[in-house]
């Protein structure tokens, strides 16, 4: 996109609020589709169209984590951004993690701790630190960001005691805590929030979530993954099923290598926060692609949440697959979905 279009697009995204569109039952529900609707987004477009038809997901745990790596990302983030490596130890657990700051004007008592994605087995916060840099730059807390140990060396619950432990040390100093993060660590961030709540460590003020996975072992067939229910222009139809193809391919085996077979129950709320208690989460901002193969298990979530009386809001980028973090500085969408969190956070 020429940056005078991608300004534009941004501008136009920036403006949309509410929408007359169908709308998630006690839910503050947001639709920012594309101008073209019911179309793919042109990046997300060609990143799609190289799966070709029945794709099928590699056994070799190097290439599902190549496949994880997030690559030739724009930095357009503030060079007024302090990011640091840094270690702690708590709950017998040392974990590194990075913190990410404005050297000026910083509310002490503020904090966001962002949890990467990968399937639980691949991704650092090497691969959101240039959304996480943006958002710094228009928050006045800390962001940690946390470099927790993976699957299938470490499966679960290994990972999450890492986030678990960066909670704690934060809450030590902190009394306004967000916890983030996106598509695996989306979940990990619910259950984390649910371990710290259980474990009376601290009731996490709020949760942003991007593309947050939700839900293990359901059925592959069912409800959740149909993607007949999504509307799209018919010469991308076969592209959309293409992914969720690959997405049922990737519930499975992501399932497989984080929690080993007969090792947890799928349906434990703290893996699968779709069964988890909703009152739980205060304060939740979901934010997914209109042709993410896990937005239907969001809106499922989304609607437990708001018929629970949660403050819910979801923002749905139209023409979006998963991972659109990746294309910041490509795609506006994502740019917005960082403002999006900034404003949330605000207030």
């Amino acid at each position: 996109m020429l940056k005078n279009d991608y300004d534009t697009e941004l501008n136009r995204l920036k403006q949309i609020e509410a929408s007359d569109v169908p709308r998630l039952e006690h839910v503050k529900m947001v639709v920012k589709d594309r101008v073209d609707v019911h179309s793919y987004e042109p990046h997300t477009l060609e990143i799609l169209k190289e799966l070709g038809d029945d794709p099928v997901l590699s056994n070799n745990l190097d290439t599902l984590r190549a496949g994880t790596v997030a690559e030739g990302i724009t930095d357009i983030s503030s060079n007024d951004i302090n990011v640091e490596p840094k270690y702690m130890d708590e709950l017998d657990q040392s974990v590194r993690f990075y913190r990410i700051y404005r050297p000026e004007n910083i509310d002490k008592h503020k904090a966001l701790i962002y949890i990467h994605g990968g399937a639980y087995y691949g991704g650092s916060p090497a691969d959101p630190l240039v959304p996480l840099k943006m958002l710094a730059s228009q928050y006045d807390g800390v962001i940690y960001s946390v470099d927790y140990r993976l699957a299938p060396e470490n499966p679960y619950p290994l990972g999450l005691m890492d986030c678990l432990s960066v909670l704690k040390m934060v809450a030590k100093s902190k009394t306004e805590i967000t916890i983030a993060g996106d598509s695996a660590g989306a979940s990990m961030a619910l259950g984390v929030s649910e371990l710290s709540h259980y474990m009376g460590i601290y009731d996490v003020d709020s949760q942003i979530l991007f593309y947050p996975t939700v839900v293990h072992g359901s059925d592959l067939e069912g409800s959740l993954w149909n993607d007949n229910k999504i509307p799209i222009v018919d010469e991308q139809r076969k592209i959309l099923h293409n992914s969720y193809v690959l997405f049922k391919q990737l519930d499975t085996k992501m399932t497989e290598l984080y929690m080993p077979e007969g090792h947890v129950n799928y349906r434990s709320p703290v893996v699968s926060p779709l069964y988890a208690d909703p009152t739980i989460f205060k304060k939740v901002l979901v934010m997914t692609g209109e042709f993410d193969p896990f937005r239907l298990q969001d809106e499922a979530f989304l609607s437990k949440l708001g018929m629970a009386g949660c403050d819910a809001k979801y923002i749905r980028y139209g023409g979006m697959g998963h991972a659109y973090l990746n294309l910041i500085g490509k795609a506006a969408a994502t740019e917005d979905s960082i403002h999006e969190c900034a404003k949330f956070l605000a207030h």
